[in-house]
């Protein structure tokens, strides 16, 4: 499989805040999973090297290429890991977005909608089957439709979190660490098991979180049997086919 890991922890030098000190270890850490499992590592970008325009669908007119840029575009690998912050608009709202945000010495800008901007899989051309999203609230539950649907044209499965400046998940390395482990599985002579992507979010998001904080997986099928059988099952060394997204079934825990 190939698998790319996008990680920023300096961010004042954008006027955003606060630096997140852990990300890039985190980042890291979850990567050497999959490397002693003998993935391939498409790019390991971090600060600076991480655009925003590596998460835009090239339709929104990035001239880099956007998420297919051939250095670090998002749909490029099969499996993307993202650290860093990640926001989202007041739940109240019918319709509340979701943004990845970056601070990027080029693409700008650093903010990406992730309903509008984003689209992930084979169906647009691209590559990406799992995007996993290690970032404060960008995955709202209210918004899934909204912000989430529209992402999904050949991915499998997205993770992510819902909450607020109140109900918050902490800048981790442990969390990615877990969760590559969990979701690679063990190399040799380590006495865990490997988990399907559902499982593992369910079990490693609960990490470094606030009360109120909630994990959230969402996957597409060609019908609810098939959503529901990829959320809760599907691992990323299934080697399943890409889904048509006519169905979503998604699951979270809170804290």
């Amino acid at each position: 499989m190939l698998i790319s890991t996008g990680s920023v922890g300096i961010y004042h030098t954008c006027g955003i805040g606060p630096d997140l000190p852990y990300s890039n270890q985190g980042a890291a850490n979850f990567r050497s999973w999959y490397e002693e499992n003998g993935h391939t590592v498409f790019s390991r970008w971090q600060d600076g090297n991480v655009w925003g325009s590596d998460f835009r669908d090239p339709s929104v007119g990035d001239s880099d290429g956007g998420d297919l840029n051939s250095t670090g575009g998002s749909d490029v690998p099969q499996l993307y890991f993202f650290q860093g912050h990640g926001t989202c608009e007041n739940t109240s709202s019918a319709t509340p977005n979701d943004f990845i945000v970056v601070c990027g010495n080029f693409g700008k800008p650093d903010t990406t909608r992730i309903g509008t901007q984003v689209r992930w899989g084979s169906l647009g051309g691209g590559h990406l089957q799992f995007a996993f999203l290690d970032a404060s609230c960008p995955m709202e539950l209210p918004g899934l439709s909204n912000s989430w649907f529209p992402v999904f044209q050949g991915l499998h499965l997205a993770t992510g979190f819902s909450g607020d400046a109140s109900h918050d998940a902490y800048n981790s390395s442990d969390r990615p660490d877990q969760f590559g482990a969990l979701t690679a599985g063990p190399p040799p002579g380590f006495p865990f098991n490997q988990l399907s992507v559902g499982d593992a979010w369910m079990t490693a998001g609960l990490t470094d979180i606030q009360s109120g904080c909630s994990a959230v997986v969402i996957a597409a099928g060609v019908d609810r049997a098939d959503a529901i059988d990829r959320r809760d099952n599907e691992r990323v060394t299934d080697n399943r086919s890409d889904p048509q997204p006519n169905w979503f079934a998604w699951r979270w825990i809170t804290a």
